[in-house]
């Protein structure tokens, strides 16, 4: 009795167990899941599109197709079509715009857009598109006019841009060559744009540097005297200059770089700054000796104004002529020297100075004026 019991126990579970493993193998279905155009097969016990999309590990956006629509119910040997969305970043004329086809490929995507084959394109028609975003620029095609190099280039393009336009005609620019149009402006159709070709180079130069005259007040001398105590020297520099060519021609030269090869020397001068007043006729002779040797006359011209002044004036600041002639060089009238200073009356200085200039332009030098006072007593 209790053997029977146990065998009928026995029984009701081993039924339970295949009654169970029947319900499994009814209710697993066997899937056609296909992603932008690839296939596979998806075993799943998912009752929806939805589970079967979980269950195969594939994630929908707002943006792709997918059919049927997740919520609805799926059965074995069902099948699921997943179409990804794909961002265009779309440049059409100069205009953008971002969009979201569901093509997978340029040639595709053009074809949802409405776009036909006579439209240029940018990028290939048989890219394909990826997960990230694609820039297209598309156009009617615009004729632009490139001078460059001496020549007229004619060029179709659909670039969105100048640049695009030159980069299409198989024109490779230098670094530093300019446009008479920004890069980056949109393309007008019939378009002429001028294309500079700019090229720097860099020269070496041995460039003279002209010395400095510096004037140093000396009171020990008097005024109206100037001894130079130390010859100037021009200098050498070499200079680097970068030249700046525009299509072939020098259009600059910008000094780049300096370095010393023969430092210039300044020629240094000591201006009298001693007032000449009251002096006596060997002082006024000392001064007259200083003016005569800073104009380069020797010796001998210095002889012959001595001479020349003794006769007319004893070398005395105030000589005075009853014909109006007055000073050291018996200026007629004497404000005449007022041209040298305006203390002509009483400076010996002024009075050389002017006479100085005197002799040089009328007589050339002293010893000529000495030679027409002797022949005619006056000068």
């Amino acid at each position: 009795m209790q053997r029977g019991i146990k065998l009928g126990l026995y029984g009701l579970v081993l039924a339970g167990l295949l009654a169970g493993t029947a319900a499994w193998v009814r209710s697993d279905k066997s899937v056609s899941l296909t992603v932008d155009g690839r296939q596979q097969r998806v075993h799943t016990t998912a009752g929806t599109v939805r589970g079967v999309l979980a269950a195969a590990h594939v994630t929908v956006g707002a943006h792709d197709l997918v059919a049927p629509d997740p919520s609805s119910p799926i059965s074995n040997g069902g099948q699921i079509v997943i179409t990804h969305g794909h961002l265009l970043h779309l440049t059409v004329d100069g205009v953008s715009r971002d969009v979201w086809v569901t093509a997978n490929s340029v040639s595709e995507a053009l074809a949802q857009l409405g776009y036909g084959s006579a439209d240029l394109v940018s990028v290939s028609r048989s890219k394909r598109l990826g997960d990230g975003v694609t820039d297209i620029a598309i156009g009617a095609p615009k004729l632009v006019l490139l001078k460059v190099d001496g020549q007229s280039v004619a060029v179709t393009t659909a670039g969105p841009t100048v640049l695009q336009a030159i980069i299409d005609s198989g024109i490779a620019l230098g670094p530093h060559d300019r446009l008479s149009v920004p890069r980056g402006s949109a393309v007008r159709d019939n378009e002429v744009i001028t294309i500079q070709r700019v090229v720097y180079r860099s020269t070496v130069e041995r460039v003279s540097v002209p010395y400095q005259v510096v004037r140093q007040n000396d009171p020990n001398s008097y005024v109206g005297s100037d001894t130079v105590v130390q010859r100037g020297r021009n200098g050498v520099n070499r200079v680097t200059f970068q030249l700046i060519y525009v299509d072939g021609r020098l259009a600059g030269k910008i000094r780049s770089r300096s370095v010393t090869v023969s430092p210039m020397v300044p020629e240094r001068h000591l201006v009298g700054t001693k007032q000449a007043t009251s002096v006596s006729p060997s002082e006024a002779q000392q001064i007259a000796a200083g003016m005569v040797s800073d104009r380069g006359w020797g010796s001998g011209e210095f002889s012959c104004l001595l001479s020349l002044w003794n006769k007319e004036s004893g070398w005395r600041t105030d000589a005075a002529n009853p014909s109006g002639a007055y000073g050291i060089p018996q200026a007629l009238p004497g404000d005449k020297m007022a041209s040298a200073g305006p203390d002509w009356q009483h400076n010996a200085a002024t009075q050389i100075s002017w006479g100085l200039n005197y002799i040089a332009g009328v007589y050339g030098t002293p010893c000529s004026a000495w030679a027409h006072s002797q022949a005619y007593n006056w000068y």
